[in-house]
């Protein structure tokens, strides 16, 4: 079930949402995407903040099963009260940002969609698919992240890979994820063979 939203307070009306969209394998989730998901809310002034664990990577590297990152994105965002999270990219077969926009522009005239990326984000959208109409579809809001960028609001530099390597090598995480993912991710077992030798 989506993680429930409390009523927009920037907008002036339902029918005028600011959206902004936070898409990721989320494999697994941690603090680097809620802080993420925290700045997005506020610097894109959006009514609410839309996590979308991609069905598929991009660059067709192995994922956890979609329904583990499901649960651990409940578990990562479920106390943020502007974080709606959706499972629209099991409708998006080819993982196009163009087609995922396309389709929520079309449900929902009239709203404005923020896309939440890197501070190369921006620069870079004219080489995605369709990017230059992709421009014109959404804003686009980028978070500093401390490796990459200087600013001071950067946020920490954190990868998934990292806490995969660690849980798997028998490391500490504590610092690393929310409270709740690491009892999760222990209860289950998670994380602690890669994907690839899985299914190997």
């Amino acid at each position: 079930m989506p993680i429930p939203v409390a009523p927009a307070t920037f907008a002036g009306a339902m029918d005028a949402m600011r959206i902004a969209l936070l898409g990721g394998s989320f494999d697994p989730p941690h603090w680097g995407h809620v802080l993420a998901a925290c700045y997005a809310r506020i610097a894109a002034r959006a009514d609410e903040v839309w996590v979308l664990p991609v069905a598929r990577h991009a660059y067709s590297k192995r994922l956890g099963p979609w329904d583990q990152r499901w649960q651990l994105c409940q578990a990562a965002f479920g106390n943020l009260d502007f974080v709606k999270l959706r499972d629209d990219e099991l409708r998006n077969p080819h993982g196009y940002s163009y087609d995922l926009i396309s389709s929520l522009r079309a449900g929902h005239p009239g709203w404005t969609w923020v896309l939440v990326g890197g501070t190369d984000t921006a620069k870079d959208l004219g080489h995605w698919h369709r990017g230059e109409e992709l421009r014109q579809m959404v804003e686009v809001v980028a978070v500093p992240r401390r490796g990459y960028d200087h600013s001071p609001a950067a946020l920490p530099e954190i990868s998934s890979t990292e806490v995969q390597n660690r849980i798997r090598n028998g490391g500490d995480v504590i610092e690393l994820l929310p409270p709740g993912l690491i009892e999760l991710i222990a209860r289950n077992g998670w994380y602690r063979v890669a994907e690839w030798e899985k299914q190997s």
